[in-house]
């Protein structure tokens, strides 16, 4: 029996599964658990008829329509970015915010695990300057359709009458890499997070103790998050975009009434802004504002 690509096998994971969702309505809470499941039970049949076994990710967002890129390339910062500076500047926005949360906060605001790579510790600050608010070359996405549909859902002054979008992408095992080099698994803190040859997503462990002292890794945790990491030579194209991952994903339209049905549904459910983000004063927002205005100058 031939064996085939990896292309060859999201052809057929679009074709024969995922196109069969691109029409899939939401219009009540229950849904979201509906829409999950049957992306398990595509799960189930990939696993038994091609022994290829993928695992449901998600994306919400509050305006349909878009495609989905990492903040360095979203406008307006993106001005003033293209494909041959974006790693240096992302590599300086990590610096900068190293050193400027530590000489304001403290060491105790940053989580630096024990190395187990000499790159483990830039990894480390990259996920929390992602999730400081930092312009940086990730994408973030969930394990949890409740969770993404509640980004997807949630009140905005520019987008409450327009569509959302929920983004559902089937990501392989093999391409889900984990911290540590002790586990027979992909691992991503072997390689340089600023220079990368492959894409692929990043399972970030998450550790109790403390956690609530430490604000950026807090909102990794509490959001379920998993993080898309591209490879040099595609950093610029839309994950939905991609060659290959452009197979694994569809996106399903939110109407902006059911948006507010979904929202007071996930909200009486206990899901909100403050469990998911937790709030940043107008000093905190300046203190990552001014970050991502100097990251820039190389």
């Amino acid at each position: 029996m031939k064996i085939m690509t990896y292309t060859e096998i999201s052809r057929i994971v679009k074709q024969n599964y995922l196109s069969k969702l691109e029409n899939f309505k939401i219009e009540k809470f229950e849904d979201l658990e509906k829409l999950h499941n049957e992306l398990i039970n595509i799960r189930t049949d990939l696993h038994f008829q091609y022994g290829f076994d993928v695992q449901p990710h998600y994306r919400g967002e509050q305006l349909y329509g878009r495609d989905i890129l990492p903040g360095i390339f979203r406008p307006p910062f993106s001005n003033d970015v293209i494909l041959e500076n974006a790693r240096a500047i992302e590599t300086n926005g990590v610096n900068i915010f190293k050193e400027r949360v530590i000489k304001k906060y403290g060491e105790k605001m940053l989580f630096n695990l024990t190395a187990d790579t000499e790159h483990s510790e830039n990894w480390n600050l990259l996920f929390q300057a992602q999730h400081a608010g930092v312009k940086t070359n990730l994408i973030d996405l969930s394990t949890s359709v409740h969770h993404s549909a509640f980004f997807a859902c949630e009140p905005s002054d520019k987008h409450d009458e327009k569509d959302a979008q929920l983004w559902c992408l089937l990501v392989p095992s093999e391409f889900i890499y984990g911290y540590s080099t002790k586990y027979d698994k992909p691992c991503y803190t072997i390689l340089n997070p600023f220079d990368l040859q492959e894409s692929f997503i990043c399972n970030v462990p998450t550790f109790m103790d403390n956690i609530d002292e430490r604000t950026y890794q807090f909102r990794l945790f509490r959001q379920h998050g998993r993080l898309f990491t591209s490879s040099n030579k595609d950093l610029n194209i839309p994950l939905n975009k991609k060659e290959f991952w452009e197979n694994m994903i569809i996106r399903v339209k939110i109407s902006p009434e059911i948006k507010k049905v979904i929202f007071k549904q996930l909200t009486d459910s206990g899901i909100s802004h403050n469990k998911l983000i937790l709030e940043d004063d107008e000093e905190a927002e300046n203190f990552i504002q001014l970050i991502n205005e100097d990251m820039r100058k190389l």
